[in-house]
């Protein structure tokens, strides 16, 4: 019995520390501990034995020295890389580096004074970003290329791009062959380029939602020379370049395809920008096809609700039931119906207010068609005698 207990004991110590243990189903997964009550003083250290399965639990503090991440995780069983007790942060002037990989989680891990990028994912897969933060780096903050399958929720990204124009990538970027991305939750605030930005992605199927991304060098949300892409629910404002708006469409020359489609932009609200509160622009030629603008709010920004610069439209283009605070807009190429230009009635722009007040002229004044089900509150539309023109289901008692 004796020699059993102290077996089981060895054992135990394997699973917990050494080689994987074997179990019905499989490696037992394992918990490396990082930190003052860990084993291991680095991350990089735990990060280097974890197999498929296995947790880095990094207790609250900082650790110098970045991540390299060097292993993959597995379907069903990703490594995970998880703060304990606060948020953990890794410096170091590599940042986090996770190559080409897979299957693989962090939450309540920051990223914090990267002398290029925060985070750099180049041909990687089912990663997901959870709590996660980049504080400060000189060039992109998050930066997916070639990556797929990746959720970004409730995440911080600031100081990004220190370098300015000549830094590589934006805050958050969603870049050349990158598809199925969603980014959700977030706040992308006070950087020094393009906060979220989806760019020469020809089949990208992402969806970027309620987020708070506001007092960029702008655009807040980019949407470049990509296709089937979902802008809504977000707030986004404050811009600080004069050439940049809120929420940017755009085809860039550096585009093979030249060519942006199937963007849907609806429920968001534009502020308070140095330029417009949605652009459309082409460097120098462009198509830009099938784009549906609903139910957006835009109000107090430099240049006007909307600016279209832009050569060469096609398909279906529909701009409807958008509040157009800043006045009168020139609808181009869409087929535009039940919009309202002026201020319709907001309860409280003086104080950032837009929902509409009682008597607003936009209330039940909206079409039903391509109406979301939602409006960016989380309200039922609709919620009175018709479909409200905004951002904003007026609530009723």
């Amino acid at each position: 019995m004796a020699i059993r207990v102290l077996a089981g004991v060895a054992l135990l110590a394997v699973a917990v520390a050494g080689p994987a243990a074997e179990g019905a189903a499989g490696p037992v997964p394992r918990t490396w501990r990082v930190g003052p009550h860990g084993k291991y003083a680095t991350v990089q250290a735990a990060a280097d034995l974890a197999r498929p399965g296995d947790t880095i639990a990094i207790e609250a503090g900082t650790y110098p020295g970045g991540l390299t991440i060097r292993r993959d995780g597995a379907p069903g069983r990703p490594i995970r890389f998880a703060g304990i007790g606060g948020t953990a942060v890794l410096t170091g002037a590599g940042g986090l580096a996770v190559g080409g990989h897979g299957w693989l989680e962090f939450t309540d891990v920051t990223v914090s004074g990267s002398a290029r990028f925060g985070v750099y994912a180049e041909g990687a897969h089912d990663l997901v970003f959870d709590r996660f933060g980049v504080d400060g780096s000189r060039d992109g903050g998050l930066v997916l290329v070639g990556t797929r399958r990746v959720r970004v929720a409730n995440c911080d990204i600031r100081g990004t791009n220190a370098r300015g124009t000549a830094a590589d990538h934006e805050a958050l970027s969603i870049a050349s062959g990158s598809s199925e991305v969603e980014v959700s939750g977030c706040r992308v605030h006070d950087n020094g380029e393009e906060g979220i930005d989806v760019k020469y992605d020809d089949a990208a199927r992402v969806k970027i939602h309620h987020n708070v991304v506001t007092g960029n060098r702008g655009p807040d949300v980019y949407v470049d020379s990509s296709s089937t892409v979902d802008v809504y629910a977000n707030v986004v404002g404050g811009t600080r370049e004069a050439t940049k708006a809120g929420i940017g469409l755009a085809v860039e020359d550096y585009s093979k395809s030249r060519l942006l489609s199937k963007i849907r932009v609806f429920d968001n609200l534009s502020t308070g920008n140095a330029q417009a509160g949605l652009s459309l622009w082409a460097e120098s030629t462009g198509t830009m096809r099938d784009l549906t603008i609903v139910n957006n709010t835009f109000a107090g920004n430099a240049r006007g609700s909307l600016l279209i610069d832009a050569d060469r439209f096609a398909g279906t283009n529909t701009l409807r039931n958008n509040v157009f605070g800043d006045g009168p807009v020139d609808a181009g190429p869409f087929a535009a119906d039940h919009n309202f230009a002026g201020e319709p009635g907001f309860a409280d722009p003086a104080c950032g207010d837009y929902h509409l007040a009682a008597g607003s002229v936009a209330v039940d004044a909206g079409s039903p068609e391509h109406a979301p089900a939602f409006d960016l509150d989380g309200v039922a539309r609709p919620a009175g005698a018709g479909f409200d023109i905004g951002a904003y289901e007026r609530r009723w008692p």
